[in-house]
C-alpha cells in the first residue's frame, strides 16, 4: 500500500509526464489485441476489486489525452511482461488456479503487444513513473511464500486498468487495423 503522500507525489509525476506527452507523434495501441488481452488475463472465475495506485492513477488522469491512457496500458503490459519472463507462475499445491491454456495464450499477445507496439512508449520516463509498483509486486512474487499473492495482485491490477482504459478511452484505439 502507498502512503497518501506517495500517491501525491504520483500524481504529480503524471502531471509532469502528462506535460511530455503533448509533443509526442500519434501513435494508437491495436484495440481488439488490447480487449482480447483483457479477455484472456481474466484467468479464474472470481475477480478481486483491488484499488491499486495503477487504477487510481487511470481513474484520476482518466480525463486526459488517448496517449496517457496508451502509455499506461502499454507501460503495464511491459512491465508485467517482464515478471512473467524473469518468473515461474506457482502451480499445484498453495499455487495458482489459472487456466494454462488462457495464460499461454495471454503471454503470447502481451508479448506482440509490447513488441510490436513500442512507439506508444516514451521509454524511461514513463516507466519510472510506474516502477514502484512493479518493483513492489516483484517483491512478492519472489518471496515463496507470498508468490501465488503476488502473481494474483498483478493480475487483478493489470485486468482492472485494461478494463478501465478498453471503457473510458475507446477510442484511444486503434480499432481498425487486422491482427
Amino acid at each position: 500500500t502507498m502512503s497518501p503522500t506517495s500517491v501525491l507525489l504520483f500524481l504529480l509525476q503524471l502531471c509532469c509526464l502528462q506535460m511530455m506527452l503533448v509533443s509526442m507523434p500519434t501513435c494508437k495501441l491495436p484495440g481488439k489485441m488490447v480487449r482480447d488481452t483483457h479477455n484472456l488475463y481474466d484467468l479464474t472465475q472470481t475477480s478481486s476489486q483491488s484499488q491499486s495506485w495503477v487504477l487510481l492513477s487511470l481513474t484520476v488522469i482518466g480525463s486526459l489525452q488517448c496517449r496517457w491512457s496508451s502509455l499506461v496500458v502499454y507501460e503495464c503490459l511491459r512491465e508485467a511482461n517482464l515478471i512473467f519472463t524473469e518468473y515461474d507462475v506457482p502451480e499445484g499445491d498453495g499455487g495458482l488456479t489459472w487456466s494454462q491454456q488462457k495464460l499461454e495464450d495471454y503471454q503470447n499477445l502481451q508479448d506482440r503487444l509490447v513488441e510490436e507496439n513500442q512507439c506508444v512508449s516514451i521509454r524511461a520516463s514513463a516507466s519510472a513513473v510506474l516502477s514502484p509498483f512493479f518493483r513492489n509486486v516483484t517483491a512478492v512474487v519472489e518471496q515463496q511464500d507470498g508468490s501465488a499473492c503476488g502473481w494474483e495482485i498483478l493480475r487483478s491490477d493489470l485486468l482492472q486498468v485494461l478494463k478501465l482504459a478498453l471503457h473510458k478511452h475507446h477510442g484511444c484505439f486503434n480499432w481498425t487495423r487486422a491482427h
